[in-house]
């Protein structure tokens, strides 16, 4: 079984076989406001572990939380990042943190 992030990859990959220029579009939409932010990347990747959460995206869940370990971000402050989207959305939200707490026990082995 396909894990989520590499389902992500997969999609993007699909993406930019059928509408290159959608996706071009796109990526460099997303790149630009990365590197045009005041924001650290390990901060940009916590908000967006939040966001990801917010949207019920599994996948993206596993992307940033991967992305989040690899700008720095230590378990608790992914976890964290986590629970303040809980805190917004409540419990329906909570039940997404069951991929993040996938993705940082592969990541951060006790």
């Amino acid at each position: 079984m396909q894990e989520p992030a590499e389902k992500a990859v997969e999609l993007f990959r699909l993406m930019n076989k059928n509408r290159r220029d959608i996706f071009k579009s796109y990526r460099g939409f997303t790149e630009s406001i990365k590197k045009g932010s005041s924001i650290e990347g390990k901060y940009q990747s916590l908000i967006l572990i939040a966001c990801s959460i917010l949207s019920q995206c599994d996948m993206c869940i596993s992307l940033h939380v991967q992305n989040a370990a690899t700008q720095g971000a230590s378990r608790d402050e992914i976890i964290d990042a986590g629970l303040l989207a809980v805190a917004m959305g409540g419990s329906p939200k909570m039940m997404y943190m069951k991929y993040v707490y996938e993705e940082v026990d592969k990541l951060f082995e006790e």
